[in-house]
């Protein structure tokens, strides 16, 4: 019984069985035999492929929430080379070459190698342009000619490009197809896709459309658009990953052919601002036209970063600090002694003194972020540096504004107090005679200060009382003090800064010189191997005008969702020294700084201000032309909010650049109480 049911099952598993394979045979002969021919044709018809979609970035804006950087819609040209009749190739690059010459369109062409006036000669102009040409003639297993005219033979060989095309013409076409042999899976170079025009116009897409040239693809993407003509070296830009920044990049996930940011708060915000790319898979038919959408991810954008910066601050900044430098250069090319000839680039800070936030920072000469990528050569070339961050990047030295820091040490380690008295007698003796430095008044009018206490010594800036100040109070005690106010230290601030030197004999150790004790008592007046940025100088100033707390330095205030509906990071600041001193000493030099404003070398500009100030004023010898002009100051002295750091150099002196900052007072104080009544959170300005 029980072997009748084992057969009875066997036969009806092998029915079933034979069954399914005629259903199988059955379907195979109408694919390949009855329908075969027409699905044939349908598949020669139909690419699928799947395209990255690119996040936005997130966009940039100022503490009140202006924008300052956002996103539009860029169009680019590019090649499609499975679309791209092998036949037609140089036809179709020689029609759009001659399209972008008619209409003044840049295009992407790094061959190295040039026709000029009919000659063709290399092109070094590119490392990046060489190191792929070495690598593409390993790839290809080719000699490289010595002459570059046999070379050029060799590739218009190589790539079909026939006598019917003119030497300048055959040139653009191989350096074209060069370019697409580059991105090809046999050479191997692993680089990004090949973009032949960048964010161009509209009616430049239409010509394209209307020519229907195959392989010829209109790309979309994001592009960055600036709203303000202002801090540009804090903005920064953004651009396509080099070779040498894939290798880590890609393991963050960026695409070979994506963006990323430079410098400035684009680079050093950039796991902010990027967002989440998105995927979409697409049928196309075999002119390159899409016929369906199969699956779409959609991208993420990016957060949207604001700024410490106050955008109208910064606008007055950097036209307080152009129109100076021109009123001075203008002044001393007239002859005029008030005025300096070689004036030349500088830079302003401008801190808020409760959380150390930056709310301007300016630097001269600047540039247009704009058209950055088309002005970058001449950029390069001007001996002003107009692409270097002097505000966080300079090395100056702080002159007089450091004898603030020289007369707190001595206070606070009685060497002196607020009422003694030191006579100036115009030649400083204590070395002599190996060793006689004089003081300022002494090298230009023969005269002296004759008898100061510190605060009067502060309102003269008399280089005889801080010798001798300095002298007693001994370097280790001096820098003991500078560090505190972050002399030598770096700020923290995020786009990356100059940490400064601190002199004294462990930096002069570092550089296999040896201290003497006559250094000392110039680096008690900001000279010797001191250096500092301009943001350090602020920092200092803010230090000690506010409540001895010194904290980092900061440009993020916080980061919002993509569509501003909450908050995704709030900044905080970071305690990073205490100024453990005697209030009374505190007081003290603050009172040699009032007294510059009311009395001294910045009366001319704050006597009469409606704003009692704190400043300092110094000039800092160079070695070179004229001297540095340095100058400090806060407001207001009774109940401080900002500090401001001033640097212009070879302004020839520190008196010079103080209406810099009294613009940025003036500025401030109107700009905050017209702030009174805007922005709630998350309210955002035009």
């Amino acid at each position: 019984m029980e072997g009748r049911r084992l057969i009875f099952r066997l036969m009806a598993l092998g029915a079933c069985t034979v069954v399914l394979a005629l259903v199988v045979v059955l379907r195979l002969y109408d694919l390949q035999i009855i329908n075969g021919d027409s699905y044939y044709r349908q598949s020669e018809k139909k690419i699928t492929r799947s395209i990255e979609v690119f996040a936005p970035r997130g966009e940039i804006l100022d503490r009140y929430g202006r924008k300052l950087v956002t996103n539009r819609v860029g169009y680019n040209i590019a090649f499609d080379t499975v679309l791209f009749p092998n036949e037609r190739k140089n036809e179709i690059i020689a029609e759009l070459v001659t399209l972008c010459e008619k209409l003044g369109i840049e295009y992407t062409n790094t061959l190295p190698l040039k026709c000029k006036s009919g000659y063709i000669v290399g092109d070094v102009s590119s490392e990046t342009s060489l190191s792929r040409m070495e690598r593409w003639l390993k790839a290809m297993e080719w000699e490289r000619d010595a002459n570059p005219a046999d070379f050029f033979a060799r590739l218009r060989a190589e790539y079909g490009v026939g006598d019917e095309y003119s030497t300048e013409k055959a040139m653009e076409i191989v350096g074209i197809r060069w370019e697409l042999d580059l991105r090809a899976p046999r050479i191997g170079l692993n680089i990004a896709s090949y973009i032949f025009c960048k964010d161009v116009g509209v009616d430049f897409i239409a010509t394209v459309k209307e020519r229907d040239l195959p392989g010829v693809n209109v790309l979309t993407e994001t592009v960055r658009e600036y709203s303000t003509d202002y801090a540009a070296h804090i903005l920064g830009s953004v651009g396509p990953i080099y070779e040498a920044e894939y290798p880590a990049l890609k393991e963050q996930g960026y695409p070979m052919d994506g963006t990323v940011g430079k410098d400035g708060a684009e680079k050093a915000f950039e796991s902010w601002l990027r967002g989440k790319n998105g995927t979409q898979v697409e049928e196309r038919d075999s002119s390159g036209k899409v016929t369906s959408v199969i699956y779409s991810k959609t991208p993420e954008p990016g957060g949207n970063v604001m700024l410490t910066l106050d955008i109208r601050l910064q606008e007055a900044a950097e036209k307080a600090l152009a129109n100076r430098i021109n009123e001075i250069k203008a002044l001393g090319e007239a002859g005029s002694s008030l005025g300096s000839a070689d004036v030349a680039g500088g830079a302003v800070v401008v801190l808020d003194i409760k959380n150390f936030e930056i709310l301007a920072a300016a630097n001269y000469p600047t540039y247009s972020l704009a058209t950055f990528n088309r002005d970058f050569n001449k950029l390069n070339a001007d001996p002003l540096r107009p692409m270097t961050n002097r505000a966080f990047n300079g090395a100056y030295a702080p002159g007089s504004t450091f004898k603030m820091t020289t007369a707190l040490a001595a206070l606070e380690y009685n060497v002196i107090t607020k009422r003694t008295q030191i006579l100036d007698k115009g030649i400083y003796m204590y070395y002599a005679p190996s060793y006689t430095p004089m003081c300022e008044i002494y090298l230009t009018t023969r005269g002296t200060h004759g008898s100061v206490n510190v605060v009067d010594a502060l309102r003269v800036s008399c280089n005889y009382f801080f010798f001798e100040v300095g002298r007693l109070t001994g370097i280790d005690r001096l820098n003991e003090y500078a560090r505190l106010f972050g002399f030598g230290e770096r700020t923290g601030v995020e786009l990356g800064e100059y940490g400064g030197i601190l002199a004294g004999k462990e930096s002069r150790a570092n550089r296999g010189g040896v201290w003497m004790d006559g250094d000392t008592i110039q680096a008690a007046i900001g000279q010797s191997d001191n250096l500092a940025s301009p943001l350090q100088l602020a920092t200092y100033v803010a230090t000690l005008a506010g409540d001895g707390t010194r904290k980092n330095t900061h440009l993020l205030k916080s980061v919002k969702a993509p569509d501003y509906s909450s908050t995704l990071y709030d900044a905080e600041g970071e305690i990073l020294a205490v100024l453990d001193a005697s209030p009374e000493n505190v007081k003290t030099v603050l009172e040699g700084m009032l007294a510059v404003s009311e009395r001294g070398s910045a009366s001319a500009v704050f006597a009469n201000y409606p704003i009692r100030t704190g400043s300092k004023t110094g000039t800092a010898q160079t070695g070179v032309g004229s001297a540095n002009g340095i100058f400090v100051a806060f407001a207001p002295y009774d109940d401080p909010q900002i500090a401001v750091a001033v640097v212009v150099e070879h302004a020839g002196k520190g008196s010079r650049i103080g209406v810099i900052a009294r613009d940025i007072f003036d500025a401030y104080f109107r700009i905050n109480d017209a702030m009174d009544s805007v922005t709630s959170e998350n309210e955002l300005l035009d």
